[in-house]
């Protein structure tokens, strides 16, 4: 704030011999003194909430009073004063002493423009569209297996092969394959696949048809890939040459002890103690009765493994939202000899 010192000179009457400097000295000081002491204390504000920090700011500097120099001022101005004095007028001290105020009065120090932040940059969001996309890349690849009155599910693992559950063939040595059409359509075409090798243990079996359809790729998971986004596609809805589709999660993947015989009415995972484990990946997208065999599928198109049943409670009832699966790890192991037309249950 801009504070105005006004010096009130008395003109000397009667003859009487004025001491000029000594009375501008003695005012001046007195002015000042007096108007230093005058400012209030400012009244104090509520505090604000806490914001983040800020750049630090450098304290102002504050210029200390100095007497000399006002003395050496009004010295230099004493001719200006005297005038104003003796012809009674009232004056402001920056009119005459510009050179004052900014020593009765300093400024602060000018402080400086806090650093620009930089806008944070947007960032994009998962494609909405990517189970669609997995969906009509690999619709084709998967196809309906019939076997008498049932359906299940089977997919291009293979050039030439398909892979789908045993418990889908069971017992039979040929099986009917419903390929679905190019298009977007319901259209399809039946051929006679041979049931080559079965297992048991992980519930696999391999049907040999040459279908001239391109392979899904695979790879195989473990717990680091646990909560990733996965696809399933089967014939739930029995309709051939359109597999429905459901996504969830990966919600783990473990070992299974026993056999995953398939029995009615009963959970696929139970059975037989193994002599080596199988890993089972445990996911909560969608899998009725007709999904049996059909693929699981990551974000990145690959299959990671194969449908084959839902995980049972301590009290045999099915848990809602748990689908089972067997890994790819698993199915590594066996798929030469499966192709070779072996039984690998207790392999």
């Amino acid at each position: 704030m801009k504070r105005f010192l006004f010096v009130i000179l008395i003109v000397v009457s009667c003859g009487e011999p004025v001491d000029i400097e000594a009375t501008i000295d003695a005012r001046a000081l007195k002015i000042s003194m007096e108007n230093i002491s005058k400012i209030s204390t400012a009244t104090p504000q509520p505090q604000p909430t806490a914001q983040p920090t800020a750049t630090p700011q450098p304290t102002a500097t504050l210029v200390p009073f100095d007497r000399a120099k006002v003395e050496q001022i009004a010295e230099e101005k004493v001719a200006v004063v005297a005038e104003q004095a003796y012809s009674g007028d009232m004056y402001i001290i920056e009119e005459a002493l510009p050179e004052l105020v900014p020593l009765l009065a300093p400024q602060p120090t000018p402080q400086p423009t806090a650093t620009p932040q930089p806008i944070p940059t947007p960032q994009t969001f998962a494609d909405t569209d990517s189970a669609y996309e997995i969906y009509q890349e690999n619709r084709q690849k998967v196809l309906m297996i019939e076997v008498g009155n049932s359906t299940g599910t089977g997919w291009v693992i293979e050039d030439g092969w398909i892979i789908t559950n045993e418990h889908v063939v069971g017992t039979n040595k040929s099986v009917i394959v419903h390929i679905p059409m190019s298009s977007e359509g319901s259209g399809y075409t039946s051929f006679a696949g041979s049931v080559f090798g079965v297992d048991r243990k992980r519930d696999l079996a391999a049907i040999k048809l040459d279908h001239g359809l391109e392979p899904i790729k695979t790879r195989e998971v473990d717990v680091k890939d646990i909560g990733k986004e996965v696809f399933t596609l089967g014939y739930s809805a029995g309709n051939a040459g359109v597999p429905s589709s459901h996504s969830g999660i990966l919600s783990y993947v473990k070992v299974a002890d026993t056999t995953l015989n398939y029995e009615k009415g009963t959970s696929y995972y139970k059975g037989d103690e193994l002599g080596s484990k199988v890993s089972i990946i445990v996911f909560d997208a969608a899998a009725d009765p007709g999904d049996s065999g059909g693929p699981i599928i990551d974000k990145d198109g690959y299959a990671i493994g194969t449908v084959y049943g839902f995980l049972e409670s301590a009290g045999g009832k099915r848990t809602t939202g748990q689908q089972l699966g067997t890994n790819m790890a698993s199915i590594y192991e066996v798929w030469e000899d499966l192709k070779n037309n072996k039984n690998t249950s207790f392999d």
